[in-house]
């Protein structure tokens, strides 16, 4: 029979050991000494039934009886009722920073963190546990990064941070454990939540720092599918949460949603984006953040795009989407431009083919396929406006919406895109052109705004219907609007703010009249609004009834200011703008729209500004045997890095039309450079296919002084 292996005798504690035992001991005799005569120092909730400041304790008066008592409960209960260690009555745990700080301390002093590791065990890991551990005495009318519901962020904020930086790895470890507890009790409970207070736990993660290192993006993830199922009542909480964070706080929270979303698109292969419910959380979030910044401006609209997220993003699965379920067009704020631009080429692109006869939907298309614009150069705006009248009164208006092409009579040649172009780009000149009438320009802001004047009421309509044109035909136009325009196309409230794209100097003036200190009845300011007309008439409105009779005073001017600016920017120009918003809205009514900002639809409209000619010059093709390598080449590009900004902006208009481009940079613009043989000529455009016919020039001071003779000669279709 085999014997077992023999057990071997316990090792006794080595003297070193021995000794810091009986040290941990005494300390905690002299703690409870001092609980049960003095009381201690802590400031808790409940204090331990052993300390002088729980009502039911009775001081002892002999500090003998103290001593021995003392000594029983220290050897009997060691630091179970020590007020230090933050054990207070079995009804709550009052855990702050100063009395983790104390623990911490004293951890650290024998060395021995079992004491810490077991807090975090009982106290972080469930909702229950962390709204009764952290319950504080501080009020606070409102939440914000250092106060939530009863919790001291700022208090649970250092605890974290103190925990963290003891850089011991049972703790780290015991933390992520009770963070990942916490974090999956949420995502699986949070959907019947209905109170307030049950959103606490959300909080006490989301202020934890240690969550939003990238290895512990689990957690993160956990807490964002919890947010994602809560209902409108309880996410509207945490929309009020960020409304009130300070700026620092707003930008750093914004900071870690983005880069959670883009490490988790960029890092983890298996991410299916429709079906992603981390992410669908973080955006959320970040919708909400969103609304926030539309208020207070904390950071630019750009900064909520996510370049991973739009980089990533099927957009045919996701517009198909919107017939169905879930599309990430819910969160438009982490959408750029270009991506939203490109759902509404999906949906036109879609809808002009809908429109297509049988054989059309097939490619076999014919004349009935599309909307032909057949029009005479000299009569411009008479056979446009002739067309849509037709389509209007034979209510065929919906052909407005079939792919887009243009004939100019007496010419040969198919419109491939490049005479639609220059249809664009001619009659946006003639109708601009201010002897026509129809809009006044402002030099300070280089924009076109309506002549209240003018009572060509259907040229209106017909410009409207231009714009729907070019936005549904993916064509940039070179007009200058204020921001206006793009808020009243979208149907949105306007403020006293929206005058300073239109007119600066008047939007000072009402910021000055808003804020003075000084008695504005002494500035002679009546209620009715004084301008001069396009033909230098000066005429007076009424902003009320009488009120060229009624003075402005510091009492009624904000309703004066009110008045002011519903007049200069709706009840002025009204007769003019609606029917130039039916014209736009006959051609573009997509809902889609409804996720543009202003700025955003400008810039499908309009384009941008973008003068990186390094972006242009690689993405520049070569034709008719030039190459990126040739010497004519080569000091074309010397010569165009040299300009100024106002000669590139005059380039661009000589190449294309207009000095703007489409959302995405000229890298995204398709341009071309045609050689031609050398010859005393100037350089020459195409301007409706961004083509740039250049001689092979030899010499370099050739080519830049007739490139630069072309372009101060240009006058081209660019406005003003």
């Amino acid at each position: 029979m085999s014997k077992s292996p023999p057990i071997p005798p316990k090792t006794s504690m080595s003297n070193e050991n021995l000794e810091k035992e009986k040290e941990r001991l005494r300390f905690i005799i002299e703690q409870y000494f001092l609980q049960i005569t003095r009381g201690c120092s802590e400031k808790l909730l409940y204090h331990s039934k052993y300390c002088c400041h729980n009502p039911q304790f009775q001081k002892f008066a002999d500090p003998n009886n103290a001593a021995v008592k003392a000594l029983r409960i220290g050897k009997k209960y060691e630091e179970k009722y020590l007020c230090s260690y933050l054990l207070v009555s079995e009804k709550e745990r009052g855990i702050t920073y100063h009395n983790m700080k104390t623990l911490v301390d004293l951890s650290r002093h024998y060395d021995n963190y079992s004491n810490i590791v077991e807090y975090i065990k009982t106290s972080f890991a469930l909702p229950s546990t962390v709204n009764s551990s952290f319950k504080t005495t501080r009020t606070q009318d409102f939440d914000d990064e250092t106060y939530f519901d009863g919790l001291d962020l700022d208090d649970i904020n250092k605890i974290f941070n103190l925990l963290l930086s003891l850089n011991n790895d049972r703790i780290n470890d015991e933390l992520q454990k009770a963070s990942r507890q916490l974090s999956n009790n949420l995502r699986y409970n949070a959907s019947s939540y209905t109170e307030k207070s049950q959103l606490k736990p959300f909080i006490f993660l989301l202020v934890n720092p240690y969550i939003h290192d990238l290895e512990n993006r689990g957690i993160l993830a956990n807490v964002f599918i919890a947010l994602e199922s809560l209902s409108e009542k309880m996410k509207n909480i945490f929309y009020e949460w960020f409304d009130h964070l300070s700026k620092e706080a707003f930008v750093q929270t914004l900071t870690n949603f983005e880069q959670f979303i883009s490490v988790r698109i960029l890092a983890d292969d298996d991410i299916k984006l429709h079906a992603d419910a981390p992410v669908k959380g973080a955006c959320t979030a970040i919708q909400l953040m969103s609304k926030v910044n539309d208020l207070k401006k904390f950071v630019q609209y750009t900064d909520f795009y996510n370049d991973a997220l739009n980089e990533a993003l099927d957009l045919f699965l996701d517009y198909n989407s919107t017939k169905r379920c879930f599309t990430y067009a819910s969160f438009p704020a982490v959408l750029n431009v270009i991506t939203k631009g490109q759902y509404l080429q999906i949906e036109h692109a879609l809808t002009q083919n809908s429109l297509r006869t049988q054989f059309g939907q097939m490619g076999i298309t014919s004349a009935a396929d599309f909307l032909i614009f057949k029009i005479r150069r000299e009569h411009l705006i008479d056979d446009t406006l002739d067309k849509v009248h037709t389509l209007r009164e034979e209510n065929r208006k919906s052909e407005l919406r079939k792919e887009l092409k243009v004939h100019f009579m007496g010419e040969e040649g198919i419109d491939e895109g490049g005479v639609k172009r220059e249809f664009f780009q001619l009659i946006v000149r003639k109708i601009f052109d201010p002897e026509y009438g129809m809009f006044k320009y402002n030099t300070t802001t280089n924009c076109f705004w309506f002549n209240p004047d003018s009572v060509d009421y259907t040229e209106f309509e017909l410009i409207g219907i231009i714009i729907g044109l070019a936005l549904y035909n993916n064509i940039i136009l070179d007009v200058h609007f204020p921001l206006v325009i793009f808020k009243k196309l979208l149907n949105l409230d306007l403020t006293m703010e929206d005058i300073e794209s239109l007119d600066p100097e008047v939007y000072q003036s009402f910021i000055k009249i808003k804020t003075t200190e000084e008695d504005v009845s002494d500035w002679s300011l009546y209620f009715c609004a004084t301008y001069e007309s396009i033909y230098g008439q000066t005429k007076v409105h009424n902003l009320k009834q009488g009120g060229d009779d009624i003075q402005v005073t510091n009492e009624n001017r904000n309703e004066y200011l009110d008045l002011y600016k519903d007049y200069l920017l709706n009840k002025s120009i009204s007769k003019q703008f609606a029917p130039f918003f039916k014209g736009f809205r006959m051609v573009c009514d997509s809902p889609i729209l409804k996720i543009l900002k202003p700025e955003e639809l400008g810039n499908l409209v309009c384009g941008v500004e973008d003068l990186n000619f390094i972006e242009l010059e690689r993405g520049t093709n070569y034709e008719g045997g030039y190459t990126q390598d040739d010497t004519t080449i080569k000091n074309f590009w010397k010569v165009l890095h040299g300009l100024s900004d106002e000669d590139k902006r005059r380039f661009l208009t000589f190449v294309t039309g207009g000095d703007r481009v489409p959302y995405g940079g000229l890298e995204k613009m398709s341009f071309t450079i045609t050689k031609t043989a050398d010859s005393d000529r100037l350089p020459s455009a195409h301007t409706c296919f961004n083509t740039l016919i250049l001689p092979a020039y030899p010499e370099f001071e050739k080519l830049r002084d007739l490139l630069t003779k072309a372009l101060t000669h240009y006058e081209g279709f660019g406005l003003k």
